[in-house]
């Protein structure tokens, strides 16, 4: 089996049928995530995936394991979280599986299976909804807008 690592894809052609599993080591920053406010922190991600190829679908299952960098929800200061959500969808060429909205077609135009969409929604769904640097984060001043965890101001806000 191989992964075309710059899109995520896996060449039908290299799924052997039945189960498959293979371990990826993936270059973070070579990939186009776009995923807001997230950037790789990570050089390299492992992609763990279990692939099961049967006549009329491909089933992908795994997980990611890397690290991204957000911006505390009060300070601003990069944030560093791990991903380690899991990945699972169904690709079929059949028809009346297609009917399906959890399916997704394979597409025999380039030959490939693309996974980017699966990987992507497990990095969003590992981002916890409000990211802070320390559980104590002091924020921003809301009248001048310094960092309070790391210099005073005269305003005295507290939070």
């Amino acid at each position: 089996m191989r992964l075309i690592e710059d899109s995520l894809s896996l060449p039908i052609n290299t799924i052997s049928r039945g189960t498959n599993r293979e371990t990826f080591t993936i270059a973070m920053k070579s990939i186009d995530w776009d995923i807001p406010d997230m950037e790789p922190l990570s050089e390299e991600g492992i992609l763990d995936l279990e692939i099961i190829r049967t006549e009329y679908e491909i089933i992908v299952k795994g997980f990611l394991e890397a690290d991204f960098i957000v911006q505390c929800a009060r300070c601003l200061d990069p944030v560093s979280i791990p991903v380690t959500s899991g990945i699972e969808r169904m690709y079929s060429w059949d028809p009346e599986m297609l009917t399906d909205p959890e399916v997704e077609p394979v597409s025999h135009n380039d030959g490939t299976v693309c996974i980017l969409d699966p990987v992507r929604e497990a990095i969003i769904f590992s981002a916890p909804i409000v990211s802070l640097c320390t559980e104590n984060c002091r924020g921003l001043c809301p009248y001048c807008g310094i960092n309070r965890n790391k210099e005073e101001c005269e305003h005295g806000f507290e939070a």
